[in-house]
């Protein structure tokens, strides 16, 4: 009984550790918080969804006419909430390996969170000025800031095996930087994009959902 009680201490001594040292603290409250702000930034998007008041269009004119004319409007928000859902998907994707949070790291977080929260914002500017360079390119940058900082949020993390078991494979830690890349260097491409042809910023970023299928961004 003695023993089981001090293989019990041992462990957690052991999990409150990683390869350089004692962490800080678990990423349960880290993964929560992150968990509220992506629900709370992907509601807000259906808030750019507005209909033009009724009162300043033509008598004749029907409900179908004005949605049609929200399609632009419509396909943004369904383009940032998909954006968002990747993100999450690639929190979580991190998080399943990492095992705890130290200071530098958990500061890390709290800049990802607050560009994320910005996402419905930049996409509101998207939406409201679709052929506007200077909107389509905050937009674009929005998403390079977030794409760019998961990158090294899990490069800080698996550097020497900082916050990971010493065991995990190598290469899917390597697969694993190889999807962070991919918004970055699509939203590159964005950003150029939006002072040449802003209408199609929003179109590039399906290439992010298209070659995430690819098996050269998989485990």
């Amino acid at each position: 009984m003695v023993q089981m009680e001090k293989g019990k201490k041992k462990k957690g001594r052991a999990r409150a550790e990683g390869s350089q040292g004692p962490l800080w603290m678990s990423t349960s409250r880290l993964q929560a918080l992150a968990d509220g702000i992506f629900a709370f930034a992907m509601t807000l998007l259906v808030l750019n969804l507005i209909l033009p008041d009724p009162s300043n269009l033509p008598p004749e004119t029907m409900l179908h006419e004005m949605l049609l004319g929200q399609g632009k409007a419509f396909f943004n928000y369904a383009l940032s909430f998909l954006l968002l859902a990747v993100f999450w998907m690639v929190h979580t994707q991190q998080f399943h390996m990492i095992r705890g949070t130290n200071h530098v790291h958990l500061w890390i977080n709290v800049i990802i969170l607050m560009f994320v929260v910005l996402i419905p914002f930049s996409a509101s500017l998207m939406s409201d000025y679709s052929d506007d360079s200077l909107a389509n390119f905050i937009f674009a940058a929005n998403m390079f800031v977030v794409g760019s900082l998961y990158y090294l949020n899990w490069s800080y993390a698996t550097e020497g095996h900082r916050l990971i078991d010493k065991e995990t494979d190598a290469r899917k830690i390597v697969a694993s930087k190889r999807r962070s890349l991919l918004v970055p260097l699509v939203s590159l491409l964005a950003m150029g994009l939006a002072f040449v042809a802003p209408g199609f910023v929003g179109s590039s970023y399906i290439l992010i959902l298209l070659l995430r299928q690819l098996a050269f961004f998989r485990d």
